[in-house]
């Protein structure tokens, strides 16, 4: 992989910038938290976008805006930070849901004590994740992949609901468990890299040049793959995801979906694939039938909850397996599905569990049943619940119309039966956002109980429209988004099937 390098160290600087408001935050007094912690999420997004202007999409296979710093010179640890379009795409996401997080948060009701730690940990986390998507070193990316714990454990377990303390602590030895798993992985490739070229290196450029025996790439594979997909989740490793979401203060769900779960599906693409290709063929139709269990499984699951927020959860999961379906099916429309899912998924999740929030705010319940007709006289709050449900459900016009659309038709490259499983998953997804329309929209509710209400307004309304104009730009100007990526996952895929063997459409 090529890399670019640019006067300034804008990656370091968008991966400090957060740590430090949250700093600030901690230091001066507890009136100014919200503001301080607005400034900061929001100088970060800009910087970030200031990032994607400047990003040559013509070289979107080489990582740009690179920089190296030696940490252990002996053991080839560096800090390798950089962007390629794949990256790139992720290191937008994070820095944007990180900000609608911090500007919902500033009127959630939930949110009521303790401010400073509460914002703190918000930007602390939008650094670490910052350091997952940008770092090329696996030692480093390991550090960062498992710092995210800390401030997501306390989110959850200070601010969360009644069982905040058993999904904090479910959500955090599930994670540091399976990432034991990885370093494991880690350390492994390092030492065979040692035994093929005499060095020690953690080096992504460096590893990816190591062969292996196939019975022992295989094991490799496994051991990375163990710990991405209880972080992605996928069946059955998911358990732990409901506990945590339903639990979890709404900016918490909203970091959690959007960006937490896209660390697992991110390393699975960048790590699985890239460092063991000949595994990754071998595996490839048992990952492909794990990915489609995970849809039908999670959204049978979906549609029984009572509990919105856990709906919501579910949905997810079953996002998730269509993301591993796509990116397992191995030819460049499961590339692109994968990718743009990974992204849309992270809108219209964010923007879902934002809805069950506003509206918790209003009953204090997240019940489904108790939400009946709950948005009947907020016709602003009604809009934004249909664009973004129709969008998750994948609607055309939506953003998730695009992952769902190219899965399909990656899954008839393969054959009719494996495309015909794809769209009985397509199906269930639709079958369970319907039923929430049905229960928000169409459902009688006594209108005194409901007339009270106060449609969606100010910080609100702004963290919602940073939700949904995306989702609309993806839905009908996905090209804009493939750009981004396209060079990446070509290279990824001619490391695994060799250029002979990758169509291109």
């Amino acid at each position: 992989m090529d890399t670019l390098q640019f006067p300034v160290p804008l990656v370091s600087v968008s991966l400090i910038l957060p740590f430090l408001f949250g700093l600030l935050v901690l230091l001066l007094p507890e009136r100014f938290s919200k503001l301080v912690a607005s400034l900061g999420a929001g100088a970060v997004f800009l910087l970030s976008l200031l990032v994607l202007y400047l990003f040559d999409f013509s070289k979107t296979s080489a990582v740009q805006f690179y920089e190296e710093y030696t940490i252990l010179e002996d053991l080839g640890v560096k800090v390798s930070l950089g962007l390629d379009g794949l990256s790139l795409i992720m290191y937008i996401l994070t820095t944007l849901v990180s900000f609608v997080a911090v500007l919902w948060s500033l009127r959630d009701e939930q949110v009521s004590f303790r401010l400073k730690e509460y914002f703190a940990v918000f930007l602390f986390s939008e650094s670490f994740l910052i350091g997952v998507f940008t770092s090329f070193d696996l030692i480093v990316f390991y550090v960062f992949y498992e710092l995210v714990l800390i401030p997501m454990f306390f989110a959850i377990g200070i601010w969360g609901y009644k069982l905040r303390l058993y999904s904090a602590y479910k959500f955090f030895i599930y994670i540091f468990v399976s990432s034991l798993f990885l370093l494991l992985g880690i350390v492994s490739v390092s030492v065979q890299h040692y035994l093929q070229f005499g060095r020690f290196s953690f080096s992504y450029f460096d590893l990816i040049k190591n062969t292996y025996p196939l019975s022992l790439e295989v094991f490799l594979f496994l051991l990375f793959f163990i710990a991405f997909a209880v972080k992605t989740p996928i069946v059955p490793f998911h358990t732990w995801l409901p506990d945590a979401h339903g639990e979890a203060p709404t900016a918490g769900s909203v970091v959690l979906a959007a960006i937490l779960l896209k660390m697992g599906t991110y390393a699975l693409l960048r790590f699985n694939l890239g460092l063991f290709p000949e595994a990754t063929l071998t595996l490839m139709p048992l990952l492909v039938a794990i990915g489609i269990i995970t849809i039908v499984y999670a959204s049978w699951m979906t549609i029984v909850q009572k509990n919105v927020k856990r709906f919501v959860a579910y949905s997810s999961v079953s996002h998730m397996g269509f993301i591993v379906t796509a990116m397992f099916l191995l030819n460049m429309e499961g590339m692109r599905a994968s990718v743009i899912e990974m992204f849309a998924h992270g809108l219209t999740s964010a923007g879902l569990f934002m809805i069950a929030g506003f509206i918790y705010n209003r009953l204090h319940t997240f019940n489904m049943e108790s939400l009946r007709g709950s948005v009947k006289f907020m016709p602003l709050f009604a809009v934004i619940t249909a664009l973004t449900s129709f969008a998750a459900m994948g609607l055309p016009g939506g953003s998730s119309f695009w992952g769902k659309f190219l899965t399909v038709l990656s899954a008839r490259e393969h054959s009719y039966i494996l495309a015909l499983l794809v769209l009985v998953g397509a199906f269930f997804s639709a079958a369970y956002i319907l039923y929430m329309l049905k229960t928000l929209f169409l459902d009688v509710r006594e209108e005194s109980i409901l007339v009270h209400f106060e449609d969606v307004k100010g910080s609100s309304l702004l963290s919602f429209l940073f939700l949904v104009f995306p989702i609309l730009m993806v839905g009908f100007l996905p090209h804009l988004f493939f750009n981004m990526f396209e060079g990446s996952v070509e290279l990824l895929l001619k490391n695994i099937l060799g250029p002979e063997r990758l169509v291109w459409r």
